[in-house]
């Protein structure tokens, strides 16, 4: 804005960009409803203020996907067979398993191919019972990192779920 108190004229491209800037800021200012844009304000800083109360806007996901899980009485138990390790997981169903032993068809701890019915079927995460898909488990002086895989036939059928898991020293290796 021009100062009114100052005696030396001011350039030509000030005083219109001065009264450009004077014209939009009156077009504005009677085109906003003040009532709608004060409601509008208060209620995103009442959301904003209640996720950050809760906790949800400050944590990540890996975060919140390391705290117990919750249970779920609807959640099957896993199917393990004789020869499983000692993984602490609680998959949807057995191990990905593609003929090699369990955990055959898990990239890691990282869901990737099912034997369903005589057929290697592909696999993804799978989000019903954690946000993240997979979750951690301390045991045995390390981490397993637990994941939920759901398999898919040609079709884009869900056909079978599964589980996958690996073993680490550290809390949050993350999925290969």
């Amino acid at each position: 804005m021009i100062d009114p108190q100052s005696e030396s004229s001011p350039p030509a491209t000030m005083s219109a960009l001065d009264k450009a800037t004077r014209f939009a800021s009156e077009g504005l200012a009677r085109s906003l409803d003040r009532r709608s844009f004060l409601k509008r304000a208060g209620t995103s800083a009442f959301l904003m203020l209640a996720g950050i109360a809760s906790g949800q806007m400050l944590t990540s996901r890996a975060v919140r996907a390391q705290a117990t899980p919750p249970t779920d009485p609807t959640r099957p138990a896993p199917i393990l067979s004789p020869n499983s390790p000692n993984i602490s997981c609680s998959p949807p169903g057995p191990y990905c398993n593609i003929g090699g032993g369990d955990t055959s068809g898990c990239q890691g701890g990282n869901c990737y191919q099912h034997l369903y019915n005589g057929t290697v079927v592909s696999c993804s995460l799978y989000y019903q019972y954690y946000a993240a898909g997979c979750w951690t488990t301390s045991a045995g002086g390390g981490y397993w990192t637990c994941c939920d895989c759901e398999c898919f036939n040609s079709s884009g059928t869900r056909v079978a779920t599964c589980g996958c898991a690996q073993f680490s020293g550290t809390p949050w290796r993350g999925t290969d």
